[in-house]
Formats: C-alpha cells, sequence, structure tokens
C-alpha cells in the first residue's frame, strides 16, 4: 500500500519541472509561482514544484495555510527551530494561560499567564486527530466523525511550572490552557499538501482530483477525503523527522474505494503525532508502471 517515502532530513532538496498550469484550478496562460509542495515553514526547499499555482488560487490558500503554520505552529516551530524567512520575527517567550484544577479534574478560576523564555518551556503541539476519510467505507462512530483536537506537552518542563504557580496561587493543582485548533484550517492545510505532493509525483494530468474544491474553499467536504489510519499506515524509517510523506494506492478489496490515491503524512513523527491519511484522486495512468520505471531510475 505504501510505494514511496520521503523524509525532508535524509532527501535532497528537489526542484521539478512547471506542469505548464495551476495545479489547483488548471488555469493557464497566466502568471504562475513556483510551490513549496511541503510547506517551507516545515521542510524549507525539500520539493519545490516551478510556476506551479495561479495567483488567485494562492490569495485564497494562503491565509489558511498561514493561520495554521504561523499561529497554530508558530510557537512550536520556533522551539525546535524549523525553518523560517523571518527569523528575527519569532517568538522569544512562550505564554501559558494557567487555571486552577480541582479534585475532580475540572478547570476552575483563571490563574493569569506565565511567560516563559522559549529555552525553558515545554514543547505544546496542537493537532487535530480524526477518523479513517468516509470515502473508505469504514463504519465509524457518528459522534467522532469530526474528530478531536491531539496534543503533546512535554511534561518534564511543564511539570515543574505548574507545580510552580499552584503553590503560588495556593491551589491543589494548576493546568494549561490550551488554544483551540481550528478543524477547517488544519485539514484543509493536509489536502493541499496532499494533492500539490500527488501532482510533483505523478504529474497533475495522471489523475482525476478530488480535493480542489475543499482546497480553494468551494467546499468543507473534509471528512469524506482526510482523516487518520491509526495503526495502519505507521511512517517507516527513522523518527525525529519533522515531516513525513509517502504515497500509495487503496487495496483493491476496498471494491468502489480500491484503487485510489493516497498520501500518508505525519508531522514530527517521533511525539506520536497522528498519521494522516489523504485520499487524493483517482489514477488516469498504470500506477504499478510509473512505480516500476521509478525504481528503475
Amino acid at each position: 500500500m505504501i510505494l514511496l517515502e520521503y523524509d525532508i532530513d535524509e532527501s535532497p532538496a528537489r526542484r521539478l519541472p512547471s506542469p505548464g498550469k495551476c495545479i489547483y484550478c488548471g488555469a493557464v496562460g497566466v502568471t504562475l509561482t513556483e510551490e513549496h509542495v511541503i510547506p517551507f515553514a516545515i521542510g524549507k526547499n525539500a520539493t519545490i514544484l516551478e510556476a506551479a499555482c495561479c495567483e488567485p488560487c494562492q490569495k485564497i490558500i494562503q491565509p489558511y495555510e498561514q493561520r495554521v503554520l504561523r499561529h497554530q505552529l508558530g510557537v512550536f516551530r520556533a522551539m525546535v527551530e524549523a525553518p523560517s524567512r523571518k527569523k528575527k520575527d519569532r517568538p522569544k517567550v512562550i505564554k501559558l494561560p494557567l487555571v486552577e484544577i480541582g479534585a475532580s479534574g475540572a478547570a476552575g478560576r483563571y490563574l493569569g499567564t506565565r511567560e516563559i523564555p522559549i529555552a525553558d518551556g515545554p514543547l505544546i503541539l496542537n493537532l487535530w486527530q480524526s477518523p479513517p476519510p468516509s470515502i473508505l467505507g469504514e463504519e465509524i462512530d457518528p459522534a467522532r466523525a469530526d474528530g478531536a483536537p491531539w496534543r503533546f506537552i512535554e511534561a518534564s518542563k511543564a511539570d515543574p511550572i505548574l507545580k510552580m504557580a499552584a503553590e503560588e496561587e495556593g491551589v491543589e493543582a494548576a493546568g494549561i490552557v490550551l488554544p483551540t485548533v481550528n478543524r477547517l484550517d488544519y485539514l484543509r492545510s493536509l489536502a493541499k499538501t496532499a494533492h500539490a505532493y500527488a501532482a510533483a509525483e505523478l504529474g497533475i494530468d495522471s489523475f482525476e482530483p478530488f480535493l480542489t474544491d475543499i482546497i480553494l474553499n468551494r467546499s468543507d467536504e473534509l471528512s469524506r477525503f482526510v482523516g487518520d489510519m491509526p495503526g495502519v499506515a505507521s511512517m517507516e524509517g527513522p523518527t525525529g523527522h519533522s515531516f513525513k510523506i509517502t504515497l500509495g494506492q487503496t487495496p483493491p478489496e476496498l471494491g468502489a474505494a480500491g484503487g485510489l490515491i493516497v498520501v500518508f503524512m505525519q508531522l514530527w513523527a517521533d511525539l506520536g503525532s497522528p498519521p494522516h491519511l489523504v485520499v487524493v484522486g483517482r489514477p488516469l495512468i498504470d500506477m504499478d508502471a510509473h512505480f516500476a520505471a521509478r525504481r528503475e531510475q
């Protein structure tokens, strides 16, 4: 099922030729900008597709992608020294809003915000965890159809800060108020990256795309095509990479959902983050022949 793996820390940077049109809307004869298949803020120049995105599509995509990279992941990226075009603008402190935690575990009185130097603060990673894409036909509990936030908190640094705060405030325990994760922004960004990756690896005319309406904010049908496959889509290879991505096909035993192009990706896999699965489209080429040719190169 997994046919190709690309780890940005292990593979050389690539610059691929232009497909000759916008990979999102198909526009030709217009100004096209280069496209970082893996966003620069995560993968630097890992894979660049030259002249691949028109300006109108860029104006639609950039706002939600930047909300994820700068706001949802901004402090975490600064702490792990992820790529940045404006390093001087990186946050110097991590702000931790705290609340009292009662004996029942429920959050209570607000205890103010503690500002901790980046070097001393705990790593806090906020992502989203989802059930498998519904197009694959797996039975999903309606109560968890949209998924839920997934968080990693570096306990070895967070616990002493919380203990000190509780002592200062005279409460039994303190907890961190974690920021919300915008599900639509996050999953839409995953869809955009998966589509761009398939376009770069296969060619934009090699598949019937499923995600363009989602990427261009014309559809919110994200759960149909974007989700996770815990326990199935494990990312192979060494841990520690900031971004791992693979491309393959769904197995034929899925019937109507068999043979579809899927992209797996995982951010900061060594922290146990969700292995995301995005169903990109239906192939218009012989995928086995394509990857056989790739292996011979």
